[in-house]
């Protein structure tokens, strides 16, 4: 009887025989490994969507917490055609009366006409005053056109604010001057120091265009135009604020109501003004900006509470395949938070009138899934009559957004709760990696064991079906001769 095999030597098939027990030997650890990387992950992932959450919320109390919040003002005008304001924090809440009699302007003046643009003036310095104070331009044979005039004015680094124009009219090429300022104080004015010996010629040389109405250097002559014109006079802004009047050479009209800037856009019409009717402006608490604030932040906790109930639901299927739970099921971290900050929205302030001392005072309460709704009616009341207590209930010593930044500390930061745990979860993460690697390196040397023991039983098989095979030859041999005889 032989015994016969397949492959060679033994026949056996080494390769899928110690596959499958190397198989067997990784799978119960390595389906441990996988396991635990899933769960793992996922609670990585969720402590992650938890501590955003978290953060957005704080930031949204922090906002609230800031007094600048509270001390900022609103500014409501009768007519913003004609006026225009902004407050700082230290305006006083009050209402104020104003008439404008006339608004501030610049000073734009043109001086005697030349034939054209390219015509050559003359040589000389030419002086422009700005109010008392004057900056000088050197006129010479390279830059005495009216033009290049015009263009030496503008580039001068020593301008004070005047900008050159050429307007051509019936008569011929003006130089026109504009003050960059209004105000009485910023009138325009020209004199020249000409080379031709004549600084206040009107028929040659850069004399021409001297406009001097008012004998600026006091030269002795009244002052002198020749035939230039004041297109537009420099004028102050004058208002009446309360009956009392008020002068400025700028429309922004800043200092006469402490922390209050007026930004005068147009006089009234002569009537109105003449019949003494006002515009009214009225300083109050910018409680726009307040309610925004305080809608934002019932918004963003209804968000952190619609993050916690994902994280931590619990789906009832159909009995096949079980219950469905969120990564943070049953997590006492979360449930601590939530816990933490409900108590600290309960909490009232005691320093307010005994009617105002809680959210709901304000018109913020929880329904019954945990989060918060707003009375609108309620909020604009509180807005509109009790904006004190609504600052105490937000901002300062033991208002809401010290006491929840501070019980939530401990959960927050980079020594908190969440970023401890966040920690541990992803050195877990690491050591799984860890694991796999000596996963691999045991069934490297199991596989090693086997085929070394598997390759011997091969060869032995091997060399007893030889010696069979021969034994049985040798048997059949002899049979054969035996007969024979």
């Amino acid at each position: 009887m032989s015994i016969t095999f397949n492959g060679i030597g033994s026949g056996l098939d080494i390769d899928s025989i110690v596959g499958a027990i190397v198989n067997a030997e990784r799978a119960p650890t390595e389906n441990r490994l996988n396991r635990l990387e899933t769960s793992t992950t996922e609670e990585l992932s969720a402590i992650g969507q938890l501590n955003s959450a978290l953060n957005t919320f704080l930031a949204s109390v922090e906002g609230l917490g800031e007094e600048s919040l509270f001390q900022s003002r609103s500014v409501s005008i009768g007519d913003r055609d004609l006026l225009d304001a902004t407050a700082e924090d230290t305006a006083e809440a009050a209402s104020y009366q104003i008439q404008i009699e006339q608004v501030a302007t610049a000073e734009k003046i043109a001086t005697q006409a030349v034939t054209s643009g390219t015509t050559e003036v003359g040589t000389g310095t030419l002086n422009v005053y700005l109010g008392s104070n004057s900056f000088a331009v050197d006129i010479t044979s390279e830059n005495n056109t009216l033009s290049e005039i015009r263009d030496a004015i503008n580039d001068s680094e020593n301008n004070l604010g005047v900008r050159a124009s050429i307007i051509n009219d019936d008569d011929g090429a003006r130089l026109v001057l504009t003050s960059e300022s209004t105000g009485v104080e910023n009138t325009v004015s020209v004199t020249v120091d000409d080379d031709d010996g004549d600084d206040r010629d009107a028929s040659t040389g850069l004399s021409q265009l001297v406009y001097d109405p008012t004998d600026i250097e006091t030269v002795g002559d009244g002052g002198v135009t020749h035939t230039g014109l004041e297109l537009n006079s420099a004028q102050d802004a004058i208002v009446h604020i309360d009956g009392l009047t008020a002068t400025s050479a700028s429309n922004e009209i800043s200092g006469v109501i402490e922390g209050v800037t007026l930004n005068v856009l147009d006089a009234q019409n002569s009537d109105d003004f003449a019949n003494g009717d006002t515009i009214n402006l009225t300083v109050g608490n910018d409680t726009q900006s307040t309610k925004s604030a305080i809608e934002n932040f019932v918004e963003v906790y209804n968000g952190f509470i619609d993050v916690v109930d994902q994280l931590t639901v619990v789906v009832v299927n159909d009995g096949n395949t079980g219950n469905l739970t969120g990564a943070l099921t049953g997590d006492s971290t979360v449930r601590n938070i939530v816990s933490t900050i409900r108590n600290q929205l309960s909490i009232g302030v005691d320093s307010n009138p005994d009617d105002f001392q809680f959210l709901v005072n304000l018109g913020l309460s929880t329904d019954q899934e945990g989060r918060l709704t707003i009375d609108e009616s309620t909020l604009n009341n509180a807005l509109d009559n009790n904006y004190d207590s609504i600052t105490n209930l937000f901002s300062g010593d033991g208002a809401l957004s010290e006491r929840l930044t501070d019980a939530l500390s401990g959960y927050t930061g980079s020594a908190g709760v969440i970023e401890l745990r966040q920690q541990g979860l992803q050195t877990t993460l690491n050591g799984i990696d860890d694991q796999r690697e000596a996963l691999e390196r045991r069934i490297s040397l199991t596989e090693d064991r086997l085929y070394a023991q598997y390759r011997a039983a091969d060869a032995l098989v091997g060399q007893l079906n030889s010696t069979l095979n021969f034994l049985t030859n040798s048997l059949q041999a002899s049979r054969s001769s035996n007969d024979d005889n």
